[in-house]
């Protein structure tokens, strides 16, 4: 090979380039401060707020559209409301649950996060699931917005509880949620789900 031929990139020199790049002397970036993880499902359900007036987009609708049989374009917006108002519902619960305690977002290191804040986020999927529940026990297949609503708890419930949701945070303190939380937590919504019958 002369030293006039053009050298050859892998994708992974190219990555590596544009990382030198953007930063100074090729130096790491400052690892960002540790922060509880309460701050950061605030952070998360923060816009939600400003979401729920915002313009349906053409994503958003065909996603949701092809995940929901039931639905169409035009129950979007309706869609849009029950949804983001289920996300507002269930960041009350957070907010209150941080109200209850100065210190709980004090916490710079994630074994203090894990062992001082253990009890609101115990606390937060049991008050969580029992909103879930409530929501699946008024609900009304006869109602004309049957679908819309079954939905949006469908995907409400995805955003906190599925493989990717908001509660896998989690898992980076190394909270332990042991056989006796998960049986509290059946008989708390038991003892609900008594109550309401």
């Amino acid at each position: 090979m002369s030293d006039d031929a053009p050298v050859q990139l892998s994708d992974q020199d190219v990555l590596d380039i544009v990382q030198l790049q953007s930063e100074p002397d090729g130096l790491e970036p400052e690892p960002q401060a540790f922060r509880p993880i309460l701050h950061i499902w605030h952070e998360v359900l923060k816009p939600a707020a400003s979401e729920a007036d915002a313009k349906v987009t053409p994503q958003w609708a065909t996603r949701i559209c092809a995940e929901y049989s039931q639905l169409r374009f035009d129950m979007m917006n309706e869609f849009r409301d029950i949804y983001f108002g289920k996300l507002a519902e269930l960041n009350v619960i957070l907010e209150d649950e941080i109200a209850s305690d100065d210190e709980c977002l004090t916490y710079t290191e994630s074994e203090d996060d894990a062992k001082f804040n253990a009890h609101h986020y115990k606390n937060l999927l049991l008050q969580w699931q029992l909103s879930f529940l409530e929501w699946e026990m008024d609900w009304d297949c006869t109602t004309p917005y049957a679908a819309i609503e079954l939905a949006a708890i469908s995907e409400a419930h995805k955003m906190f509880f599925g493989q990717v949701g908001i509660t896998a945070f989690l898992d980076n303190i190394g909270f332990e949620y042991t056989e006796d939380d998960s049986q509290l937590l059946a008989t708390a919504l038991e003892e609900f789900r008594g109550e309401r019958s």
